[in-house]
């Protein structure tokens, strides 16, 4: 198991590639941390986790801690909680985001703000909290970041997003020069079209994004589990001597720019 006896918080963690990513995880040998603010589908995920876990025959520990990251008084606290569950934490996914897509000149200061809040501040506030905490305590640790091909490319009616996403990109190559003298990997996963319920709503809202996949190499979505998998290989001592990338699975599809 490449996460044996590693300690692991994994925030948007009530459904979708959160989800995904502590369930690879705990498969691994973690002890996970869900944070979300949906208290009910939060607990929904653990117990579907434990459940999976326990039927492949492997002992969890997975604990949960309810957070809205878009406002910053309750980041410190849940860092805090997540950290005493298991005394410590050696690997921070931040993988929560939220989007929507509508015009630049019908976006709502309100509505940039929270976007902003969840997708960027929230990452660094929460990695700031958690890396003075391992610096405290000698852990070398693994912090993965959710970015986005969004945050490497434009788009139409996403520059609330694409925003977030481009400088949680540049988020992440600072903080891994900075944190590198303390043993602390920083990477970052940017994911496309990914088959999730996020993913799905969007869609409904938008009959264009269904031609997306048309233009991805692949002729498909990325599923969950490909995702998770970048992250567990990011986090892992496989990824021993990289910091400050981000991972593309994309299925090609910022490579296919000219037809973009």
């Amino acid at each position: 198991m490449r996460l044996q006896g590693k300690r692991v918080l994994v925030t948007g963690s009530a459904r979708g590639i959160g989800q995904g990513i502590a369930e690879k995880f705990v498969m691994e040998g973690a002890s996970v941390v869900l944070l979300d603010f949906r208290a009910d589908q939060l607990e929904e995920s653990a117990a579907a986790i434990r459940k999976a876990a326990r039927e492949r025959g492997i002992d969890v520990e997975v604990s949960s801690v309810v957070c809205d990251l878009s406002e910053p008084e309750q980041v410190d606290k849940a860092a805090q909680a997540a950290w005493d569950c298991w005394g410590g934490i050696d690997i921070l996914i931040n993988n929560a985001g939220i989007a929507t897509r509508e015009s630049f000149v019908d976006i709502p200061l309100s509505r940039w703000q929270k976007i902003i809040d969840v997708n960027l501040n929230a990452t660094f506030q929460l990695s700031q909290w958690i890396a003075k905490q391992m610096i405290g305590s000698g852990i070398r640790g693994s912090i993965v970041n959710m970015a986005s091909k969004n945050g490497l490319a434009g788009s139409a009616v996403l520059a609330h997003y694409n925003a977030s996403k481009g400088g949680v990109v540049l988020l992440t190559q600072s903080m891994a020069v900075d944190l590198a003298g303390n043993g602390i990997r920083v990477n970052a996963v940017a994911p496309g079209f990914i088959d999730t319920p996020l993913d799905r709503e969007l869609k409904e809202k938008s009959a264009e994004t269904l031609k997306l996949t048309e233009r991805t190499p692949m002729r498909r979505l990325g599923t969950i589990e490909e995702v998770a998998n970048a992250f567990l290989f990011l986090a892992s001592e496989e990824a021993s001597y990289i910091t400050g990338t981000t991972i593309v699975v994309d299925g090609g599809h910022i490579a296919n720019a000219s037809d973009l």
